[in-house]
């Protein structure tokens, strides 16, 4: 089954027609995943959840949100008590390197500052995520000189003693994610891999267990090819599969299989 793990239709971007894009979704007859970035949007990702099958929500605080809001555990909590069909996995957390200056910007004191609240934070949805058995949606961005988040990432998780989850719109090197993999976690492909010039993620992708896959878009950011320049949605995930068979050489079929069944066994979906 064609599964997005990774979207945002409970984003403002999509306010003037939401209904037609989900009405896309169940045409293309796939699983879509909506992600918290903070707590007004992980309620709405479990709302659209509530009114829409085959839609499932993941709650948490973003690492460039930090400084927006509290990462207060007990609203999580009580979003998950209410909704255990709906909640299928904490995040997106992480830690991002990009943004840093925005944190300042929002008062932070210095980027150690910034830093140390963002492994705060994310610890904090880890042990969310342990308490209620449930996998982690991470976000890792490294700066454009600053190039050791995922190397943070991987120490904040194996410290914790976190296995279960995915590091998505996977974005470091192949030495990473062999790490990140041999932790026991998943790596996420968006529509970047069908149009980066690096070579980074094809080589990544060529290697990849077939069982630690999964496609996403991050509607309604990084929109892949043919539709680059034009807002992403979640029925646009099959061309991100479309490139991920062309570099294993496989078929699309055998890559929306495969990469179904991964997000159906990590977030338990119905």
């Amino acid at each position: 089954m064609l599964i997005d793990s990774h979207c945002h239709l409970n984003f403002k971007a999509y306010k003037d027609d939401l209904s037609e894009v989900i009405g896309r979704c169940h045409q293309a007859n796939m699983k879509v995943i909506n992600v918290g970035a903070a707590l007004d949007t992980s309620k709405k990702a479990v709302e659209l959840a509530r009114d829409n099958k085959d839609l499932y929500a993941s709650l948490g605080l973003h690492p460039i949100h930090v400084y927006d809001e509290e990462f207060v555990v007990e609203d999580y909590q009580d979003i998950i008590d209410n909704n255990k069909s709906e909640v299928v996995a904490i995040g997106e957390t992480g830690i991002d390197y990009f943004h840093l200056w925005q944190c300042l910007e929002k008062g932070a004191d210095s980027i150690e500052e910034v830093k140390s609240k963002q492994e705060k934070v994310f610890r904090g949805h880890i042990k969310l995520a342990m308490d209620n058995d449930l996998p982690l949606i991470v976000h890792g961005r490294n700066g454009k000189e600053d190039k050791t988040a995922y190397g943070d990432i991987y120490k904040i998780l194996k410290d914790a003693g976190a296995k279960r989850g995915v590091i998505h719109c996977y974005g470091g090197n192949l030495e990473e994610a062999k790490k990140f993999v041999e932790l026991g976690f998943h790596l996420g492909f968006t529509g970047i891999v069908t149009f980066d010039k690096t070579g980074v993620l094809e080589e990544i992708v060529k290697w990849i267990p077939n069982d630690k896959m999964l496609i996403e878009t991050d509607a309604p950011y990084l929109t892949p090819e043919p539709y680059r320049g034009k807002r992403n949605e979640p029925s646009y995930v099959r061309y991100v599969a479309e490139k991920v068979a062309t570099i294993k050489g496989v078929s699309v079929e055998e890559i929306i299989e495969i990469t179904g069944n991964n997000a159906i066994n990590l977030f338990s979906l119905k």
